[in-house]
């Protein structure tokens, strides 16, 4: 069996790691989508849950016992400890999903699989990924962004945006980098780009 290639795509919130995936995905590549698994590792009944509501207390729960995600984000991303501490108890869970799904692309024989993840480098993950890219984008672009995805105030969706790292700190971390500012059709090229100057290598 070949050899299955591993994308590593990350990038802060707001930056469009979702429109660079959808352009890997329209070439045939396996999609992994670490923010999917991390919701599936806090589904009810999960130890993931269990230790959550330990850690932050049972107020991060709705009343049927699900997790409430902005509850949780107020209190988790309130300091650097409390992420920390979050990203502790969800990332093993989520390591061990992602290395599931990289088998099963394989065993379907996928050539290339992309594991969209905004901590790919934080959980450890980029060290199973033969290439890293990174999505960025201005930090007013990315607020606006987010307020208008979560529907958020700005006060709530700067205080995720200061939870993660900034824009250097990827860029010195991924192999590739490429810009999203506000025209989606040069993000496509730039990654459509980067897929011509792989594909050859990869899936021949």
């Amino acid at each position: 069996m070949a050899k299955l290639f591993v994308v590593g795509l990350t990038g802060p919130t707001g930056a469009g790691k979702s429109e660079a995936a959808r352009v890997f995905a329209e070439q045939g590549c396996a999609i992994i989508d670490a923010d999917v698994l991390s919701r599936r590792a806090v589904e009810k009944g999960s130890l993931c849950l269990d230790a959550l509501a330990h850690h932050f207390s049972e107020s991060i729960l709705n009343s049927d016992g699900t997790l409430n995600r902005k509850a949780l984000a107020a209190v988790a991303f309130s300091s650097p400890e409390q992420t920390q501490l979050l990203n502790r108890i969800v990332h093993p869970a989520v390591i061990r999903m992602t290395e599931e799904a990289l088998v099963c692309a394989q065993a379907q024989g996928k050539a290339v699989a992309v594991i969209d993840a905004p901590l790919l480098f934080q959980a450890g993950l980029d060290s199973i990924c033969d290439v890293t890219v990174a999505v960025l984008a201005p930090p007013q672009v990315r607020l606006q962004r987010i307020c208008v995805r979560d529907g958020l105030t700005e006060e709530q969706a700067q205080t995720r945006m200061r939870a993660q790292p900034d824009e250097a700190y990827y860029a010195d971390h991924a192999t590739h980098t490429v810009w999203n500012t506000d025209d989606r059709a040069v993000l496509r090229e730039q990654v459509q780009s980067l897929w011509e100057q792989w594909r050859g290598r990869w899936c021949e």
